[in-house]
């Protein structure tokens, strides 16, 4: 279970107790810190929180600010600024040397987050939420919410909040869906790695027999021929493929399915030949990769980490897809020249 799953569930367990609940979350940074904006932290009237909003320093600070929102009934904005030096001592001694901006918002309002962040979990919905700090609350389109301006404009794209003035939108996507075509022995262990980090994953296959298999549980699963999945992707559309069905022409048939969709990560598993020969024949047939298609392919799937076995198998596709949505190198961080994020 994700962060974000834990404060999703904790708000039902929360409203079955009767317990009010407010929801801490980091609205900016600058310099360095643990968490992001959009990290999240459930904060119960009595109970412990739920969440995490940094390596621990901050999360009692997030607290007692959730904790008088829920008193005032009113979204409070605070900053908290341990940049200067001598800070390494404070809260836990992680010296992380950041500004970041929090956000508490009461009951009413962050029951609406939370209800956001299911329906993006559960049913890949988008929202975004713009907050007032009198209390007003505004649900606006992608387009409204872009129209703020260019900060607004970016955290649209990453995700991520953004301040306005006096107001903060947050914008609420849904995870990433990532679809696997097969349901042999070794999706099982790329499934529940995708699921681990809270990605939605749906699992294609023609061959009931596997498809029923509890071992691909908890993703969505397809019971579909490779021809038939193109009108499923319209109604549904993906991320990330990974093309793992272990039999030459049914994994043809799926990449030409998936061709041309504008999917960000198309992997193939298998020797780097397998797939040439497989593209080669699918041009002769007319169906060409475009430009986009070729560089969102990723054959051999998965990055160079040694891996030996399906579940490290699985975690190399899924650290490759998330560098790959995410437009980073995957390089290790020692060779990163700045700090590990880039500015907010």
């Amino acid at each position: 279970m994700t962060d974000l799953d834990a404060v999703v569930a904790g708000a039902a367990a929360c409203d079955a107790r009767g317990e009010p609940w407010s929801l801490a979350t980091v609205v900016s940074v600058r310099g360095s810190s643990y968490r992001r904006p959009g990290a999240r932290l459930l904060v119960p009237a009595e109970s412990e929180p739920i969440g995490l909003v940094s390596g621990g320093c901050l999360e009692g600070e997030a607290a007692s600010l959730a904790r008088e929102a829920i008193r005032r009934d009113l979204p409070l904005l605070i900053t908290i600024d341990h940049s200067q030096e001598g800070d390494e001592v404070w809260g836990s001694g992680l010296g992380c040397r950041g500004i970041l901006e929090l956000l508490a918002e009461p009951p009413a309002l962050a029951r609406q987050t939370v209800d956001a962040l299911r329906a993006a979990r559960r049913d890949g919905e988008s929202a975004f939420l713009l907050t007032g700090l009198a209390g007003e609350r505004q649900r606006l389109s992608r387009e409204a919410a872009e129209a703020l301006g260019a900060p607004a404009a970016d955290g649209v794209a990453r995700g991520r909040p953004a301040r306005i003035g006096d107001l903060v939108l947050d914008p609420i996507l849904p995870p990433p869906h990532l679809l696997v075509c097969g349901a042999g022995p070794d999706a099982a262990p790329l499934v529940a790695a995708a699921t681990a980090v809270g990605w939605r994953v749906t699992v294609a296959d023609p061959r009931r027999r596997l498809l029923a298999g509890a071992e691909v549980e908890p993703a969505a699963r397809l019971d579909v021929e490779p021809a038939e999945l193109g009108r499923h992707l319209a109604d549904d559309p993906v991320d990330a493929v990974v093309v793992m069905s272990h039999d030459y022409l049914r994994d043809g048939a799926f990449l030409a399915a998936v061709a041309g969709r504008g999917i960000g990560y198309l992997g193939v598993l298998g020797p780097r030949d397998r797939t040439e020969r497989m593209l080669a024949e699918l041009a002769e047939r007319g169906i060409e990769l475009g430009p986009a298609d070729r560089a969102a392919l990723h054959a051999p799937a998965g990055l160079d980490l040694g891996a030996d076995g399906p579940h490290e198998v699985a975690l190399a596709i899924v650290a490759e897809i998330l560098a790959t949505l995410r437009g980073t190198s995957a390089a290790p961080l020692r060779e990163r020249g700045g700090p590990i994020h880039p500015p907010m």
